[in-house]
């Protein structure tokens, strides 16, 4: 509890527009889609980084707040909501935190060798923004991400655990196929279903072991 204790000290970006990010004067412009998911998941950031800095007993508020946001993602994946709501409350509280972490920043752009929320990432560091939201600090590449994982199967894995294919990795989000990431130039952070042949070829990985 003393590590997530630290997650005061880390900023929420869900509601960062480009126009106030902090990014270099020299740095392109960039076009963030506004999100409403990337809000909702800020806000229950928000209630939860309260919670834990609480003790770790959730509240009415912080519970409906995940609801809230599992419906929508739910909508969006034709999927139904509670399966996302109850796969969230399975997972341990670092879990939670990184999957809202990635959550917040959907929408925003895909930039190589990036890691700036509201900015832009690329694979690696949108899952290594995610885990500092949970106060873990992930190696900056993807290959090496998932090697200093502790090998799950999707059938012990909990969301927010990494995924990873031959040069990408991305995070589960504890249903199926469901997956959120950040894919490549030209492409936004999103939230999609693998294809069975990417699911058979990835490796799946718990960076808090």
């Amino acid at each position: 509890m003393a590590l997530l204790a630290t997650l005061l000290l880390v900023p929420v970006w869900g509601e960062v527009s480009v126009a106030n990010a902090a990014a270099p004067s020299s740095a392109p412009a960039v076009v963030r889609l506004n999100d409403p998911i990337a809000d909702d998941a800020a806000r229950a950031l928000a209630l939860l980084r309260i919670d834990v800095a609480g003790g770790g007993q959730l509240s009415s508020a912080y519970v409906a707040a995940r609801s809230e946001l599992a419906a929508k993602v739910g909508l969006r994946l034709w999927t139904p909501g509670e399966q996302f709501e109850q796969a969230w409350a399975r997972a341990d509280l670092e879990h939670q935190l990184a999957v809202l972490g990635a959550l917040t920043q959907l929408g925003v752009p895909y930039k190589r060798n990036a890691s700036l929320p509201g900015v832009g990432f690329d694979c690696s560091g949108l899952t290594t923004f995610a885990w500092s939201m949970a106060g873990f600090q992930l190696p900056r590449n993807s290959t090496a991400q998932i090697r200093a994982a502790e090998p799950r199967t999707f059938a012990t894995a909990q969301a927010g655990d990494l995924v990873r294919y031959p040069g990408h990795v991305m995070m589960w989000l504890g249903v199926g196929q469901a997956i959120i990431h950040s894919p490549y130039p030209g492409r936004h952070v999103e939230i999609k279903f693998l294809g069975n042949r990417s699911m058979k070829r990835s490796k799946v990985g718990d960076p808090t072991e």
